[in-house]
């Protein structure tokens, strides 16, 4: 098999300067508040699996309700949008909440709070006057009756008016028994709004507002959720695509465990688990076309999907496990602190690789571009060639990155994200040696799956930054480095997590399982 031939080069965008007994009920409450105020610092020093996530994905609620707030039952610390104003249209912001089957009100309140500093120093601004409160809210057959105190029909102009009423209703139809909004004021429902003669005598919903919609609309496309896995949740998880199935190896404790996705028959199968125990420690793996390469420490083994059998081939010159692992097309390549190796399967060889003239740390990131290796640790950057056996130094990255995730995509290795959930990522031109800093994406990622769809980047889960820590946002993102334009995906069928499984088949990106303890998983197939 040869090397993989670089794509046609596309046009480069200009650059741009971007929740028994009481007493046990309090207890598991105090104690998931503790977990949430140390899970900040605990994600930014190691990437935890305690995750701060949305609640009921949409499509898990009955649609129905007798007057109750029946958005979904309560689970750990999760966390809601809500809806502010920028530049005269709606502007999503990400707030925590405390378990709670009042998810509305606990929405609205937030909603009624409006801006914290930095966002408003973001330019974010609520249309809706300071001082008005939620007087009650029901929700029923897909319309929440809302409450709301005299404050709220101050007089504005149309435009504002309009802002005001759409804040609302996007805040609320985030939920999935949620699809219009019926609004009253001091308990009597509001036929015409305010001064403004807004006709409002039947609910409304998302659609009313359109034209006050965020600028970037959600990429085209459709979800669907994946049946069942055969897996246990698992504490780590990695996957590749072999062309027709997607294979997911994870490891729970000290054994790994192996299983795969057909999208044709939308089944899972549960295949043998690699021979050795698994250590602490990294591990990664790789598709080689015909075998799934498992490098960890201590452990390197091989399992062929043909056979259905593992194998243990030759053991790798250096103890210590690849922080970054990519096939050529001929050999694996893994890149350690002492230079790394290569794996020649047919031959079943190592040879050593040079030192790097970059550290090789935990959370450095890399990508294969078809001639090179591209490694990023920090603000630092350097690319292997195999045909030459020798690295070079790269010019230093704007800012460090570590924790990112990084693709290529055919002229540029685009590394985006970072532990720290930077809105601003980087592209890297090996022709030109040069780095290009990329549109802001509007909400920082840690943690998250990236894949390269061929025209798209796509990202989805992981963590962002929200006023007192990090938190998973319900929706995933896409870039097109054409122009160099982030655009959202629309909502998954799942609940937001850090650190899920993700792969592009072709046709579709599969994510699967994540941090906290999920094992569920969907495909989202872009229309265009």
């Amino acid at each position: 098999m040869g090397a993989q031939p670089r794509p046609r080069r596309h046009q480069r965008p200009a650059r741009r300067l971007r929740p028994r007994l009481r007493i046990v009920r309090k207890l598991l409450a105090l104690t998931a508040l503790v977990v949430v105020a140390a899970a900040a610092g605990y994600f930014l020093a190691r990437g935890s699996e305690h995750a701060v996530s949305l609640g009921p994905p949409p499509g898990s609620g009955t649609g129905r309700s007798t007057g109750a707030q029946q958005t979904g039952a309560p689970a750990a610390a999760r966390t809601i949008q809500v809806w502010f104003a920028r530049d005269g249209r709606l502007a999503e912001a990400l707030r925590t909440y405390k378990p709670t089957r009042k998810v509305a009100t606990a929405a609205l309140d937030a909603l009624l709070a409006g801006p914290v500093s930095a966002e408003r120093a973001a330019g974010l601004s609520s249309q809706i006057p300071s001082g008005t409160r939620l007087l009650g809210i029901t929700i029923e057959n897909g319309v929440a009756n809302v409450d709301l105190s005299s404050d709220y029909e101050s007089g504005a102009d149309a435009r504002t008016l309009q802002l005001r009423l759409a804040q609302v209703v996007y805040t609320l139809t985030q939920f999935p028994t949620v699809s219009s909004v019926r609004f009253s004021v001091e308990g009597t429902p509001v036929n015409v709004f305010s001064s403004g003669g807004i006709v409002l005598d039947h609910p409304v919903g998302r659609s009313a507002y359109s034209s006050l919609a965020p600028q970037a609309q959600p990429l085209a496309g459709s979800w669907r959720a994946l049946p069942p896995a055969p897996l246990q949740p698992l504490a780590s998880r990695l996957s590749v695509w072999t062309g027709h199935e997607l294979l997911v190896l994870g490891r729970l404790g000290g054994e790994f465990s192996l299983a795969s996705y057909d999208p044709r028959t939308d089944s899972w199968r549960l295949l043998a688990s690699p021979p050795r125990p698994a250590r602490a420690g990294p591990y990664r793996i790789a598709w080689t076309g015909r075998a799934l390469l498992l490098w960890g420490l201590g452990v390197f083994d091989w399992y062929s999907p043909r056979s259905g059998r593992w194998h243990t081939p030759a053991q790798p010159p250096t103890a210590a496990a690849p922080v970054v692992a990519a096939w050529t097309g001929n050999e694996l390549l893994g890149w350690t602190g002492s230079g790394g190796a290569a794996y020649d399967q047919d031959a079943d060889t190592w040879r050593a690789l040079p030192p790097a003239p970059v550290p090789a740390r935990p959370l450095s990131t890399g990508a294969w571009t078809g001639r090179e290796l591209v490694v990023v640790s920090g603000a630092r950057a350097a690319a292997y060639r195999p045909g030459t056996d020798r690295w070079r130094r790269l010019p230093n990255l704007p800012a460090a990155r570590p924790g990112a995730r990084a693709v290529w995509d055919g002229n540029e290795v685009l590394v985006v994200g970072g532990s720290d959930a930077p809105q601003v990522g980087y592209g890297y031109d090996p022709d030109a040696n040069r780095w290009r800093t990329l549109s802001p994406m509007g909400s920082g990622r840690a943690h998250s799956a990236v894949v390269w769809s061929g025209r798209r980047l796509l990202l989805w889960g992981g963590l962002t930054r929200v006023p007192g820590g990090l938190a998973s946002p319900p929706n995933g993102l896409a870039y097109d480095p054409l122009g160099d334009v982030w655009r959202p995906l629309p909502q998954a069928p799942l609940r937001g997590r850090n650190d899920p499984a993700g792969a592009w088949t072709g046709r579709s990106l599969i994510v699967w399982g994540g941090g906290p303890g999920l094992e569920d998983g969907a495909a989202f197939t872009p229309s265009g």
